[in-house]
């Protein structure tokens, strides 16, 4: 519970953050929608005939700075996985918190049309028990990293990333989170 808390305190103080510096016209918030493609690899033998699954994710971003940038976001993110251990097929499901926080930069920036790309940490907390082996419990935190690809065409936003947990979301099965995402957003302002 206690992990909870501290992961909503750093949302909360991210975005206000964010909001006290709305008043600088480099400053941008936006929604954003997109898929998932995600797999749990391991380095465990007894895992066998491991597949990915799409999910999808929706969320909202903000940009502060202009050529160099930071990119907080707030994101709500389902994926799940496939994978055979002891003879059993298993398929966990994920509802996650996702917070990543990226520095970025724009090779091309103009009016009309940016080219960006950024990295970070990323942050994912799950919201539901994810089912797997008795007694291999799924953690609730995991820790990453991303990275970002992605172009401006006004206010319309299409992002390319991949996310890539450093810490196993499963100790016993050794697995870390492996997601490619595709997602299209909007600035609202």
């Amino acid at each position: 519970m206690k992990t909870y808390k501290f992961y909503l305190m750093i949302a909360v103080m991210t975005m206000a953050t964010i909001a006290a510096k709305a008043q600088n016209s480099q400053t941008s918030f936006g929604l954003k929608a997109g898929l998932n493609y995600a797999s749990l690899p391991s380095r465990l033998s007894a895992i066998t005939d491991k597949k990915g699954k799409i999910g999808y994710n929706f969320g909202a971003f903000a940009r502060v700075g202009n050529t160099l940038y930071f990119q907080p976001e707030l994101n709500y993110v389902t994926f799940k996985s496939s994978y055979n251990y002891a003879s059993q097929t298993y398929t966990p499901k994920f509802h996650q918190l996702n917070l990543p926080l990226m520095v970025g930069y724009k090779l091309i920036n103009t009016d009309a049309l940016n080219l960006r790309l950024s990295a970070g940490p990323d942050l994912n907390y799950t919201l539901n028990k994810a089912a797997g082996p008795a007694g291999f419990d799924y953690k609730k935190l995991n820790v990453g990293g991303v990275i970002n690809a992605g172009v401006d065409m006004g206010n319309l936003t299409i992002d390319a990333r991949y996310s890539r947990g450093f810490t196993k979301i499963n100790k016993q099965l050794q697995e870390k989170t492996n997601l490619f995402n595709l997602s299209v957003g909007l600035k609202v302002f």
